[in-house]
């Protein structure tokens, strides 16, 4: 195995790449991608990395240091991370590059080099939160949760085990979800929170199946926990014995022996803690240690035992006292957290300045514009309303010219018969009438002309009247909404409709209408009146529109004491 590296890293420097090889690395990236991590292994031995561009280069790094992770085997120089790392950290390839930090903390991780590790850590789970990889997040979270459990930075674990668990279930992947679950019931345990504890170890119970065969005794021994910390012994020593038949583990032997000592079968327990302390597992031999000494001195075995048993006790105390005075673990995440947050204070604060001045600036635009179109709206509806006023005069005027051509013309055809009954009386008298008759038919003529035009002229009025009636009906039924509702308004007003059921918009339209329709009246009404309300303009409206008190309280919807008290009040605001 270690000449199959020697070869492919010599391919590595030699290289000058091809299509199809790089064609394979994607195929990889897809095996990985599918927890196929032995097929990707496999599939990436076979690839000759020649590449011709630092991409591909990099790219077959990076999943040179995956795989060889992800399957157990060991890569051959960190330099082949390193360069990976190099290159994606002037790209702008964040996934990858957080990708590579994670990598190279696990490589630094396994060889207990926890210090460096934690700062790769840190640096890939900040890259990683810029990007939607919910895969990668989740290995950061979980890595991050074991190495603070190591440390016995138990909060910081408990933080990441959460973080993990939000990843699992936002991508919906129930093995995440089980492993997360089987993080927090360990990190409750740690902070001896035992309702926590029981909550996330029974939600193990149904998921034992999500989970990786190697890992399902460690699994079994947290479920044994929860029951022995709940007091159940039976089920606790269930799931110990169970978890040992897959693997004899020391932790799962320390505890099954804690049943037997709660059961009162101390030796049992001392031949499980003998059996333990031949496992290699430092984390649980200061325990065995204890309890095997604890039990030579209760039954006075032999002492030369127990002083050696002691002396290893300390020896182990030593060492780990050694190892967690090396909270510089702790102090790392706390000084990387705190550089971290003060960068995003301050990006924050840039963007929140930026944010603030264009919404600002927005404020101010929306604001102006606002005003703009009130003003523009208020212009057109000015405009509307002196051409409809305009319209209306001229229609009136028009309609004042017709009635004056009427009774010209009943006039002349008066004239006109008494002419002709004059030229008849004429004629009958028998006398020599001719220059008589003759200038009343020439005045009977001038008559009739005179009707004619008239007629013509009353004609073109009515035509010019229909234009203008035209026209006000153009205004009001396509160039203004507020004109159009305004006008269907008034017509219920002329029928003299109820108004129980308006807005305040439905009045505003029919004053609007009624402005444009009769503007001398509605200026009279503003002149004579100061401070007046929607409510009472339209009722002196309704005043000016010849409605009496009944028919206004019918329209209003209101008794006719209430009609006096606007009067009264109307009064007050004479100007």
């Amino acid at each position: 195995m270690r000449l199959t590296f020697l070869f492919v890293i010599t391919l590595f420097f030699l290289g000058c790449g091809t299509a199809p090889e790089s064609r394979k690395l994607d195929e990889v990236d897809s095996l990985v991608f599918a927890e196929k991590y032995d097929s990707a292994y496999q599939k990436l031995m076979t690839v000759s990395p020649q590449f011709k561009n630092e991409k591909d280069m990099a790219h077959y790094e990076l999943l040179l240091a995956q795989t060889s992770y992800l399957t157990d085997n060991t890569l051959p120089t960190d330099s082949v991370i390193d360069m990976a790392i190099s290159y994606f950290e002037k790209s702008d390839d964040l996934e990858k590059l957080a990708e590579a930090y994670y990598f190279k903390a696990s490589c630094l991780h396994e060889r207990n080099e926890n210090p460096q590790a934690i700062q790769f850590y840190k640096k890939a789970e900040d890259i990683a939160g810029q990007t939607n990889d919910l895969g990668l997040q989740y290995r950061i979270a979980e890595a991050m949760a074991k190495i603070n459990n190591q440390s016995g930075n138990y909060n910081l674990q408990l933080n990441y085990a959460r973080k993990a668990l939000d990843c699992a279930q936002l991508a919906g992947n129930k093995k995440w979800m089980a492993y997360s679950y089987f993080n927090l019931s360990n990190a409750f345990q740690n902070l001896e929170m035992i309702d926590s504890l029981s909550y996330y170890a029974k939600k193990l119970i149904p998921r034992l199946d999500d989970i990786d065969r190697q890992d399902l005794p460690h699994f079994l021994n947290s479920i044994g926990l929860m029951y022995f910390k709940n007091g159940d012994l039976s089920r606790a020593r269930k799931y110990y014995e169970e978890s040992l038949s897959h693997q004899e583990v020391a932790s799962t032997l320390v505890n099954l022996a804690d049943v037997y000592v709660k059961e009162g079968n101390k030796e049992k327990a001392y031949r499980l803690w003998q059996k333990a302390s031949l496992l290699d597992d430092g984390g649980q031999k200061d325990v065995i240690m204890f309890n095997m000494l604890q039990y030579d001195l209760d039954h006075k075995n032999n002492l030369e035992d127990a002083c050696e048993r002691m002396n290893r006790i300390y020896a182990i105390k030593d060492s780990m006292t050694s190892t967690l005075k090396d909270r510089t673990i702790q102090e790392l995440q706390q000084k990387y957290d705190e550089e971290s947050l003060a960068h995003l204070y301050e990006s924050k604060l840039m963007r929140w300045m930026i944010a603030t001045l264009i919404l600002l600036l927005a404020v101010l635009l929306l604001v102006g514009y606002v005003r703009y179109r009130r003003y523009r709206s208020k212009l057109l509806m000015a405009k509307h309303q002196m051409l409809i006023g305009q319209y209306s005069n001229e229609i009136r005027q028009l309609n004042d010219q017709c009635q004056l051509a009427e009774h010209d013309i009943s006039k002349y055809q008066s004239m006109i018969a008494d002419y002709t009954v004059q030229i008849q009386q004429l004629q009958s008298s028998g006398e020599n009438v001719d220059k008589l008759v003759a200038e009343k038919n020439r005045q009977i003529d001038d008559l009739v002309r005179r009707n004619e035009e008239l007629e013509a002229s009353c004609m073109n009025a009515e035509r010019q009247k229909e234009v203008l009636r035209n026209n006000i009906s153009d205004i009001v039924e396509n160039a203004s909404p507020v004109l159009n509702r305004g006008k269907i308004l008034y017509d219920f007003i002329l029928d003299n409709k109820p108004t129980v059921s308006w807005s305040k918009d439905d009045f505003h339209c029919f004053v609007e209408y009624y402005k444009a329709l009769h503007i001398k009246e509605y200026e009279a009404i503003e002149k004579e009146y100061k401070h007046l309300t929607l409510h009472n303009l339209f009722f002196l409206i309704l005043n000016e529109m010849g409605k009496d008190s009944k028919v206004v309280s019918q329209i209003m919807g209101i008794s006719p004491e209430s009609i006096r008290t606007i009067k009264h009040r109307l009064q007050k605001n004479r100007a």
